[in-house]
């Protein structure tokens, strides 16, 4: 009879569980680091250029020369760690990456300038 009196034991979630077995310091822990994560998360994806403004669109849109010319001078010595070059092909403007990661370089240019006027292959 003893037994039918006491009440069932509830049962821990497993949230609940995890936060009694690290206790408070893993707790502490545990949300210092997430707001580190979020911190980075925030504030990744450095300029590539620093300090560098891009020509208006209305300025080399209809002159892929000029864009050409632009990248050449103003934008790929800036760039260093790649080797590129840039031409006019049709309608667009084609940079080969010659050198360095590819992925890295194109993400850099297409910070500053549109991908419908810009082809990329590797070099």
């Amino acid at each position: 009879m003893n037994q039918e009196n006491r009440p069932a034991e509830e049962k821990l979630t497993a949230g609940q569980s995890f936060v009694k077995n690290i206790g408070k310091a893993g707790c502490a822990l545990f949300l210092l680091l997430a707001v580190l994560v979020t911190a980075v998360c925030l504030t990744a994806g450095r300029d590539p250029i620093p300090g560098y403004t891009p020509p208006e669109r209305a300025s080399y849109e209809n002159d892929l020369s000029q864009l050409a010319d632009v990248l050449q001078t103003q934008v790929f010595p800036a760039l260093t760690q790649y080797r590129l070059s840039a031409q006019v092909t049709g309608d667009t403007v084609t940079v080969t990456v010659e050198e360095g990661n590819f992925a890295a370089a194109r993400s850099a240019i297409l910070r500053y300038f549109p991908e419908d006027l810009i082809t990329f292959e590797r070099g």
